[in-house]
């Protein structure tokens, strides 16, 4: 590549990332402004319990280490959020089996409830923002999404 070319790439990844930025903090305003207590002022969880939350119920059982480290925390912020969870009955701790040392976090019957109303109110969000999406773009839209995702963690890794 002639570096008159390298100059004209770099000059449009740049245009391109600042239009990206500006997109994506605008993408994330907007879902900031769509606050689930104004639909569903009975049910409210934080995003970060939120997160927490679906974890735990992914992993079925799961050291509070790990939690941190999948979703970037740091170990006493988590603890905050676990222990509102536990307070508010969707999570337990238990002692680990294999290591008495470790404690595991696992849902509760209540949390499986929350998670599931959660999971329903999510997807009669997202669903409202699909119907404004031309049918014939949506597709793209959740490719482009999943290859954003995709980077983004392979830049995490490096």
């Amino acid at each position: 590549m002639s570096k008159k070319s390298k100059s004209k790439d770099g000059k449009s990844i740049r245009s391109q990332s600042r239009r990206l930025r500006d997109a994506m903090i605008w993408l994330t305003r907007g879902f900031s402004l769509e606050d689930p207590r104004k639909r569903y002022p009975d049910f409210y969880l934080s995003p970060q319990q939120s997160y927490v939350l679906s974890v735990v119920k992914e992993a079925g059982s799961i050291n509070p280490g790990m939690v941190a480290r999948r979703l970037g925390l740091e170990k006493s912020h988590l603890t905050k959020i676990v222990n509102s969870l536990i307070e508010l009955g969707a999570i337990k701790k238990k002692t680990d089996t294999e290591d008495r040392r470790r404690q595991l976090l696992t849902l509760t019957s209540k949390g499986k409830a929350i998670f599931k109303e959660l999971d329903k109110a999510s997807i009669e969000s997202y669903s409202r923002l699909m119907e404004l999406i031309p049918e014939d773009e949506r597709e793209s839209v959740i490719h482009a999404t999943e290859v954003m995702l995709k980077a983004l963690y392979s830049t995490k890794k490096k």
